[in-house]
């Protein structure tokens, strides 16, 4: 007989009690969204009057009824609400993205030129406002223009993204590798007759391979430029070399052309002479 008193007091007890694995609310849904608002409902369980609703996770506020309307959203995203009782109840979720969503980009088209120096991109994309560049998996800057030029050293490969974005942060992009041309500079000079010699410093923008700063003589004439003479200056990694560099003897009077070519070594001018 006690048994049976124990037994019937405890289950009294316990139907008064909410149970862990009940909910304050039910069939959580979103309904009339917009680019700035929504329609949040939930059922009310019996007994439970108010709920507190949390959105991304964080407190949005705490609300009696069967729904509520959220305004000031942020279009093209996306949102968890939760709405959560006291005393231990369950909860009851719903998801949704906000309108506004633009036309997703398309990846960019991209070309370049080069010269020793500089990398000239240009490209073609669709459903974008502005481009970020990156070289080497660094970005460089970003441009609401299809075109961009940056820095190099001669002869390097450069690894090169652009990410078009559209107005709701929706990307694309595509890479290619894009190479400096090796150094080409040509001098002209006007020079009397005698031994011609060429002077200047080379620079190699190298710092793991060694390189070589080639120098070819060209006499200019309506006929057309004729070789003369060359030389060379060997430049270690990192290493900037100069003087003077004998390239004929005994030319006549009359206008010549230096030409000079470098995988990595550059410079900033170059002098014809005679001695």
């Amino acid at each position: 007989m006690k048994i049976r008193k124990w037994l019937m007091g405890a289950l009294v007890a316990a139907a008064t009690l909410p149970a862990a694995t009940a909910s304050a609310a039910t069939g959580a849904s979103v309904t009339n969204i917009t680019a700035n608002s929504l329609q949040l409902n939930w059922t009310l369980q019996p007994g439970e009057g108010v709920v507190t609703v949390y959105q991304n996770g964080s407190y949005l506020t705490t609300y009696a009824g069967n729904g509520m309307i959220v305004n000031g959203l942020t279009p093209c995203t996306a949102y968890t609400f939760t709405v959560a009782g006291d005393s231990g109840y369950g909860t009851t979720s719903a998801a949704a993205t906000t309108l506004g969503c633009a036309p997703a980009p398309t990846a960019p088209s991209i070309a370049y030129t080069s010269s020793y120096s500089s990398i000239n991109l240009s490209w073609t994309a669709s459903n974008a406002v502005s481009y970020e560049v990156y070289r080497d998996n660094v970005l460089l800057g970003t441009t609401s223009g299809t075109s961009y030029t940056f820095g190099g050293t001669p002869s390097r490969a450069y690894a090169v993204r652009i990410v078009a974005l559209n107005s709701t942060g929706q990307s694309a992009s595509a890479s290619i590798t894009a190479t400096t041309q090796a150094f080409l500079g040509t001098w002209t000079s006007a020079l009397a007759s005698g031994n011609i010699r060429v002077g200047g410093a080379w620079t190699n923008t190298s710092s793991v391979y060694g390189t070589s700063m080639n120098m070819t003589l060209y006499r200019v004439t309506s006929a057309g430029d004729v070789y003369v003479g060359s030389n060379s200056a060997y430049i270690g990694p990192g290493q900037t070399v100069g003087g003077w560099y004998n390239l004929a003897s005994n030319q006549p009077s009359g206008t010549y052309k230096v030409v000079l070519t470098s995988d990595y070594a550059i410079t900033s001018g170059a002098t014809l002479g005679t001695y």
